[in-house]
């Protein structure tokens, strides 16, 4: 098969949060910009079936797999949204589509306390320029924002404000979270107007009410919109290496079924990998067991974290099977935890085991950076190592366990139906770490003009909250950087 042979100042592999931002910051600055994206476009129709549902998992759910940790059907084999990797104690999930991880779930938005920031990364970023800086900036860019009354009071929502009153009567703290969507369109979802989607809890595949302020149709549409950033999907990277200044990035083009139509390789003079925490590494180590790039730092593919706990209390009077989402309620017990600071978000589940009142909640709280990636040549792929059973991590279901007990001793009948430490980790973070594997403008030590931008960078933790405003504002400091030094070079 041809190969075909492309040139560019810039490549962005991933289109995610990170690769979104990235792109726009290099569009603004007028650098000609390739985003090679692995998976399809997924353009929101007026029939309401652009993605699988809980309720009808197909091929759209699993990028080219049969199987998917969060379904127990068999699937068809379709270029669809997550990918899984069967790891040592963890299975991992990561996205795929123009878009990335917005595409999916909750986008909720949250930035961890000082304490809790500055205990995630230490002395490598100055918490204070990111509060008052870049933080700011990746809300501005998102366009999150709390549940409005209106839609908070509708019986959508009923099951959040049981949580709020429990949390109340149980003196915890608790907020409402921001959140990556449209509440106009979500109005519209509760009206009939569109289909029902964040408001069923049918939002783990993607929302087919089009409610989801993804990067595709927001940050990436404006990078597009420049006339500079091309954006390729179905583009599957498959090797890196180095070629004068630049890279050469070789590529499989795939079609809709995700048969391979084309091979490509591009050369660019300028390489940001945002991939996420799995497709980063991958291709880093993958590039130095290859022998491309042997001067990597012992650093990559180490400080993985999985801070990630999945509960659910039942005994309750019952309230909206769905328990509308996304979930709108963040309690914040990051002060009066004898084990830990707990963070919980109150989690839609669409098939509660029965009529009785539940609430599931997933939680996280700090945990050290426990996993690691390791490359196997037989599999000609990484394997993630993460020691379930460590006692640093259980540690984190007792903080959570802490922090439920004190909500049933509130809600007389409520009792706790399960509290175990997450083993399918979609907000896995590490594996290049940030002043380590990188300097501070993501530019890769022993490599030239290649940078990373996305979740990788940190150090196995956002600080005990969602990763996605952490990832967004450190890709929006690293671009502002990189961008900075690609104009000075």
């Amino acid at each position: 098969m041809e190969t075909h042979q492309h040139r560019t100042d810039a490549l962005v592999v991933g289109s995610g949060y990170a690769g979104s931002i990235a792109a726009l910051r290099l569009a603004e600055a007028g650098v000609a910009t390739i985003v090679l994206e692995r998976g399809r476009r997924w353009q929101v129709g007026a029939d309401g079936d652009t993605f699988a549902t809980q309720h009808r998992p197909d091929g759209r759910a699993s990028w080219l797999s049969p199987k998917s940790p969060l379904t127990d059907q068999t699937l068809d084999i379709y270029p669809g949204v997550l990918e899984s990797l069967e790891g040592e104690g963890l299975t991992m999930i990561a996205a795929a589509g123009v878009g990335g991880a917005s595409l999916l779930s909750n986008g909720t938005m949250v930035e961890p306390s000082p304490e809790l920031f500055r205990r995630a990364f230490g002395d490598f970023l100055d918490q204070r320029e990111m509060h008052d800086v870049w933080y700011p900036q990746a809300r501005e860019l998102i366009g999150c924002s709390p549940i409005p009354k209106d839609v908070l009071d509708s019986d959508f929502y009923r099951s959040s404000r049981d949580f709020m009153d429990q949390l109340e009567r149980a003196g915890i703290p608790y907020d409402l979270v921001d959140l990556a969507v449209d509440w106009g369109v979500i109005r519209e979802e509760m009206a009939g107007r569109r289909t029902a989607s964040h408001i069923a809890g049918l939002n783990v595949f993607g929302v087919n009410s089009g409610a989801q302020r993804s990067m595709d149709v927001t940050v990436l549409a404006r990078a597009e919109a420049t006339g500079h950033v091309e954006v390729r999907p179905l583009s599957v990277v498959t090797g890196i290496r180095p070629q004068g200044d630049g890279h050469l990035v070789s590529y499989d083009e795939l079609d809709e079924r995700g048969t391979l139509v084309a091979r490509h390789e591009v050369h660019t003079a300028h390489l940001v990998l945002a991939a996420g925490t799995l497709g980063t590494t991958r291709l880093l180590l993958r590039a130095k067991a290859a022998g491309h790039l042997p001067g990597l730092d012992a650093s990559v593919g180490t400080r993985v974290g999985n801070s990630e706990v999945i509960t659910a209390r039942t005994g309750m009077a019952p309230n909206n099977p769905a328990q509308g989402g996304p979930c709108s309620v963040i309690v914040k017990d990051w002060q009066d935890n004898p084990h830990a600071p707990v963070t919980l978000l109150n989690f839609p589940w669409v098939d509660a085991p029965s009529d009785e009142g539940w609430i599931t909640t997933i939680g996280a709280s700090p945990t050290e950076p426990l996993g690691s990636f390791r490359y196997d040549a037989d599999k000609d792929d990484v394997v993630l190592n993460w020691p379930v059973e460590d006692p640093r991590a259980v540690r984190a279901t007792d903080a959570v366990r802490h922090t439920l007990d004190r909500l049933n001793a509130a809600t007389p009948g409520s009792k706790t139906a399960f509290n175990r430490i997450g083993t399918t980790g979609g907000n896995v973070v590490g594996g290049v770490p940030l002043g380590l594997a990188t300097a501070a403008d993501g530019s890769v030590h022993g490599a030239r003009n290649l940078y990373v931008v996305d979740s990788s960078l940190l150090h196995g933790s956002s600080g005990a909250v969602p990763p996605a405003l952490t990832i967004s504002a450190v890709a929006a400091r690293v671009a502002s950087l990189l961008v900075a030094s690609i104009a000075g070079a």
